[in-house]
C-alpha cells in the first residue's frame, strides 16, 4: 500500500483485557504470578499476589449504567454516511482554475534524496482543497499550492521531511514532489431511495434499512453499556482492595519491558516509537502502566482463587470452536499462529470470573434523558 504524505491518526484497533496485563502459571490453583529479569522476550513477573494485595468487598456492589435510546437524527446521520460512501466525482468543464473547496484529481511523484520513490508516488488521487490531507504542517501546504492553478498544470514543491517525521526512512531527507492537476471535480451524493438501498445493501427498502440501523445501534449501545459496567465494577473492586507492599523497581522494569515488547508491532504499524505509542494509547508512561498491570494481575489472581475458577478441556475446546465459527479460523493450529494457549485460557478465566462478579452486583439502569 502506498504511503500517503499525512500522519496516520491513532485508532483504537486493539482490545486489551485485564487478563492480558500479566499471567499466572496456573490461575486456577494459586494466587501467584510467574517471574524473571528483563530480557528480549516477554517473561512474566514472579510474585505471590497475597503478599502484595488483600481483597476488599467485591460482592454486593452497586454499579450505575446509562442506557441510550437511538434517535431519528442518528438514523438520518447514518443514511447520510452511506450516501457519502457512494459519492461520485464528476469533472467540472465550465472552468479550469482550482478554487477553495474544490475537489481535485491529481498525480504526484516524489524524488527523495535524489531517487524517485514508489512509496511516495500516486496517480488519480482525489482530495478537497481545504482538507490538508496531503500537506505536512509547517513544511508545505499542497492545497494552497494547487489553489489558482489550472487543469493540466504541473508544478514542483521542494521541501525537507521533518527530523521527527513518522516514517523514519525519509525523516530529514530532501524531497522534490512533482504534482500534476488532472481535473477539477464536483461531488455528487446519491439520493437514498428504495432502489439505491436494494442495490447497495441487503435490505429492500429505506424503511427496512432504517430498522436494521436502529437494531445495530441499539446492540452497539447495549454492548458499550455492558463494557462500561464491567470497567466500573473492576475499578470499584480495585479501589476496595488494599495494597500491602510496593512492587520492587525490578518487577516494574520487567513488566515495562514486557509491555514494550508486546506493543512493538502495533507501534511499527502506526509508524511510532514504542514508548510514544504506549503513552498515546494507554494515556500514561510505560512504567506507570506497568505498575497498574501488576496491580490488576494481583487482584485478578486473588479473585480467581477466591472464586475457584477453573477451565476444563471442554471449555477450552468450546472456545476454539467459537473462534472457528465466529472469526473464520480453519482450525486450532491456525488460531495458535495468532494466540498462545495461555492467552486463550486467560480469556476463558476472565470471562468466567466476570460472570461471577456480575451475578453479585446490583446494576442500576438510567436512561440518557435521566442524566441530563
Amino acid at each position: 500500500m502506498m504511503k500517503k504524505l499525512i500522519s496516520m491518526a491513532l485508532a483504537t484497533v486493539m482490545v486489551i483485557s485485564l487478563a492480558g496485563c500479566g499471567s499466572s502459571e496456573d490461575s486456577s490453583s494459586e494466587a501467584t504470578t510467574e517471574a524473571s529479569i528483563v530480557t528480549d522476550e516477554v517473561v512474566t513477573v514472579e510474585m505471590d499476589a497475597s503478599e502484595y494485595f488483600e481483597l476488599g468487598e467485591y460482592k454486593g456492589l452497586t454499579i450505575e449504567t446509562t442506557t441510550y435510546e437511538v434517535t431519528d437524527e442518528e438514523i438520518e446521520e447514518e443514511l447520510e454516511l452511506l450516501a457519502e460512501d457512494y459519492a461520485e466525482y464528476n469533472a467540472i468543464t465550465d472552468r479550469d482554475t482550482v478554487e477553495d473547496g474544490d475537489y481535485v484529481n491529481f498525480d504526484y511523484t516524489c524524488t527523495i534524496d535524489g531517487e524517485e520513490s514508489q512509496d511516495y508516488s500516486e496517480e488519480e488521487i482525489d482530495t478537497q482543497i481545504g482538507d490538508q490531507e496531503y500537506s505536512i504542517d509547517d513544511v508545505y501546504d499542497l492545497d494552497a499550492e494547487m489553489t489558482g492553478k489550472k487543469v493540466g498544470d504541473t508544478f514542483t514543491i521542494e521541501f525537507t521531511f521533518p527530523d521527527d517525521y513518522d516514517d523514519e526512512d525519509v525523516a530529514g531527507l530532501d524531497c522534490s514532489m512533482e504534482v500534476t492537476i488532472n481535473a477539477i471535480e464536483e461531488e455528487v451524493i446519491p439520493e437514498i431511495t428504495d432502489d439505491f438501498i436494494a442495490e447497495n445493501t441487503e435490505c429492500s427498502t429505506v424503511d427496512e434499512y432504517k430498522e436494521q440501523l436502529r437494531e445495530e445501534l441499539e446492540e452497539s449501545y447495549a454492548s458499550e453499556s455492558e463494557d462500561q459496567v464491567q470497567d466500573d465494577l473492576w475499578n470499584a473492586i480495585v479501589d476496595n482492595s488494599k495494597q500491602l507492599q510496593a512492587f520492587s523497581d525490578e518487577m516494574i522494569a520487567q513488566e515495562a519491558n514486557n509491555i514494550i515488547l508486546e506493543n512493538e508491532e502495533w507501534a511499527y504499524y502506526f509508524s511510532m516509537d514504542t514508548e510514544e505509542f504506549i503513552e498515546e494509547y494507554y494515556g500514561t508512561d510505560v512504567e506507570t502502566y506497568a505498575e497498574e498491570c501488576l496491580k490488576n494481575q494481583c487482584i485478578l489472581d486473588l479473585l480467581v482463587e477466591a472464586e475457584e475458577i477453573t477451565v476444563t478441556d471442554d471449555e477450552y475446546d468450546a472456545e476454539i470452536q467459537l473462534f472457528i465459527d465466529d472469526y473464520g479460523y480453519e482450525d486450532e493450529d491456525e488460531i495458535l499462529e495468532y494466540y498462545t494457549e495461555d492467552e486463550i485460557y486467560s480469556e476463558i478465566v476472565y470471562t468466567k470470573l466476570m460472570t461471577n462478579l456480575l451475578s453479585y452486583t446490583n446494576v442500576v439502569e438510567t436512561t440518557d434523558s435521566d442524566s441530563e
